[in-house]
C-alpha cells in the first residue's frame, strides 16, 4: 500500500494565527448592525403607539374606533416580534419596503394583510414597493382601507419607517461551543506533535493519529461557514493534519539509528518505508513550498 500526505510549509504557524485571532460569539447572537437596526425600529413603533393612542377619536364611528384599536394592538405585536424588512438595494439611503426580498412585510403592509386585504398588499408591492405612504395617497383602495380603520394618511405615514441599508459584514467571531471544541482538539493535536518530537514512542504516534483525526473531522464539519468559524475550521484541519502526519511518521519510522538524511530506511525483513521530502505545491496559479510524506507498507 502506498500513500502520500502534503502539508504546506508554515501551515502550523498560519493555523495558530487564525485560531488565536478569532473572537468567541455566543450561540444565537446576531451582528451588531442588525441588533441596532431592530432597536431603532422598535423605538420608532413605541413612539407611534403613544401617538395613536393619544389621539382624540370621538369623531370616528364605533366601527372605525374598534378597527383602529385592533390595528394598534397588532402594531404592538409586530413591534414585539422584531421581524422587519431589510434594505438590501439602496446603500446609504433610508428607503421604505412594502415587502422585502425575504417576503418580510413592513408595518403598514402587515396591518393591511392581517385585516384581510392581502390583495392590496400584493398590488402595492408589485408596482410601488418602495413608495412612501404619502406617495400612495392616490391609491383609492388604500384610501378606502384607511378610512374604514379610522387611520389618516398622516398617521399611516408615521407608522411606515424607512429602512437603512444594512451591509452585512463578514463576522469574524466563532460560536462558544465550537471555540471550546477547537481549543481542546487543537491543544491535543499540538501536544501530540510535541511528544512525537521530544519523547517519541508508539503511544505518542497513536495519540497524534487519534487527536489529529478528531481535529480534521471537527474542521471539515464547520468548513464553508462565514467569517471566523471557517477560519478556525481551516486551522483545525491544518493542525490536525500535522498531528496525524507526525503520528504516522512515528509509527512507521524505525527508532534509534535513523540515517542522518532524515529518510526512513527499510530495515531487513520489513516492507515498510516512510520518507519526508520538500515539494513545490501548485496553489492559485503559483507554486508553494511544502512537505510531502510518502510511504509504503
Amino acid at each position: 500500500m502506498r500513500w502520500y500526505w502534503l502539508i504546506p510549509a508554515g501551515a502550523l504557524a498560519s493555523a495558530l494565527a487564525l485560531f488565536t485571532s478569532a473572537q468567541v460569539l455566543p450561540s444565537g447572537a446576531e451582528p451588531l448592525a442588525q441588533r441596532l437596526e431592530v432597536a431603532r425600529l422598535r423605538a420608532h413603533f413605541d413612539s407611534v403607539d403613544v401617538e395613536l393612542r393619544s389621539r382624540d377619536v370621538l369623531q370616528l364611528s364605533s366601527g372605525q374606533r374598534t378597527a383602529r384599536l385592533t390595528l394598534i394592538a397588532w402594531l404592538r405585536e409586530y413591534r414585539d416580534a422584531g421581524s422587519f424588512p431589510q434594505n438590501d438595494r439602496f446603500p446609504g439611503r433610508e428607503v421604505p419596503f412594502f415587502r422585502d426580498s425575504r417576503d418580510v412585510l413592513c408595518a403598514m403592509a402587515y396591518l393591511i394583510e392581517r385585516s384581510g386585504r392581502g390583495d392590496l398588499v400584493d398590488g402595492v408591492a408589485a408596482t410601488r414597493n418602495n413608495a412612501y405612504i404619502a406617495e400612495l395617497a392616490d391609491n383609492p383602495a388604500l384610501l378606502g382601507w384607511l378610512d374604514s380603520t379610522g387611520l389618516t394618511v398622516a398617521e399611516a405615514a408615521r407608522i411606515q419607517p424607512g429602512y437603512g441599508c444594512c451591509i452585512v459584514v463578514e463576522d469574524d467571531r466563532v460560536t462558544a461551543g465550537y471555540a471550546i471544541t477547537s481549543i481542546v482538539l487543537s491543544g491535543a493535536s499540538l501536544a501530540s506533535v510535541g511528544l512525537n518530537l521530544i519523547d517519541p514512542s508508539r503511544s505518542t504516534g497513536w495519540a497524534g493519529v487519534i487527536a489529529g483525526s478528531a481535529g480534521c473531522i471537527a474542521g471539515a464539519a464547520n468548513l464553508d461557514r462565514t467569517g471566523g468559524t471557517d477560519d478556525v475550521a481551516a486551522a483545525n484541519m491544518i493542525i490536525g493534519s500535522g498531528a496525524v502526519a507526525a503520528g504516522l511518521y512515528r509509527l512507521l519510522t524505525p527508532g534509534p539509528g535513523r540515517p542522518a538524511d532524515g529518510l526512513a530506511r527499510q530495515p531487513a525483513g520489513s516492507s515498510s518505508r516512510v520518507a519526508i521530502t520538500p515539494v513545490l505545491m501548485p496553489a492559485a496559479g503559483r507554486p508553494r513550498l511544502g512537505l510531502a510524506m510518502h510511504g509504503s507498507f
